[in-house]
């Protein structure tokens, strides 16, 4: 399923059935067992221990105190979103990492039959080796090392007033005019990448259940 989200659609196979039969195995990959493990157990742990500590700690209940309960899930979804991205990535990242090594392999070992049986590659089979995805996607080095390659050491940030912005800023009294910095790395929000959609869909699915449980009653 993987593969056909980050490949383009002229990488084959489309359907799911032929890419799950070209995979080398249905095992998690050894390199991928810790971020796995992480990606699908601290989510759910901290969410489903929350209405326990809110009932237990905080006497926080859905029927006696159903408005606060209610805020207090959707901080405590809020957190757990913002707990989840970061594994996330690293999870995609290294699932990507798995499918190019196999790929790569796969492809190499058909470019040498090849040669092997006194035939020419193509240039289309030549051309064809690397596993294609349709954006560039970074390495991965375990959990910590994705992560401070991330932070550190991946792209760059830029600390101050960006160059070519619409507004332009207005210039101190002392005249000093601060200039744009560049510095190497994505700095800690390269970790939350498309945290607002997110964001906004506990939004979403929080207000209707607000507005659902409005009207009062049962029936």
């Amino acid at each position: 399923m993987k593969r056909l989200i980050v490949t383009p659609t002229s990488s084959t196979p489309r359907n799911i059935y032929p890419s799950l039969r070209s995979l080398p195995s249905l095992m998690i990959p050894p390199q991928l067992v810790p971020v796995t493990l992480l990606h699908s157990a601290l989510p759910t742990l901290f969410s489903t221990s929350t209405p326990l500590l809110l009932r237990s700690s905080l006497s926080i209940d859905p029927i006696l105190t159903p408005a606060t309960y209610s805020i207090s899930t959707f901080l405590s979804s809020t957190v757990e979103l913002f707990l989840r991205l970061p594994l996330e990535t690293v999870l995609r990242r290294g699932q990507v990492t798995v499918l190019q090594e196999f790929e790569n392999e796969r492809l190499s070992g058909a470019y040498r039959n090849l040669r092997s049986h006194s035939r020419k590659p193509s240039r289309d089979e030549a051309t064809t080796r690397n596993f294609k995805t349709i954006v560039d996607v970074g390495p991965y080095k375990g959990v910590i090392g994705t992560m401070w390659f991330i932070v550190r050491e991946e792209g760059v940030s830029v600390i101050g007033p960006v160059a070519g912005a619409t507004k332009v800023p207005q210039t101190p009294k002392s005249g000093f005019v601060p200039k744009a910095r560049v510095r190497k790395g994505q700095g800690i929000r390269g970790l939350w990448r498309g945290w607002r959609v997110g964001f906004w869909g506990l939004v979403g699915v929080w207000g209707a259940a607000a507005l659902g449980g409005a009207g009062g009653g049962e029936f």
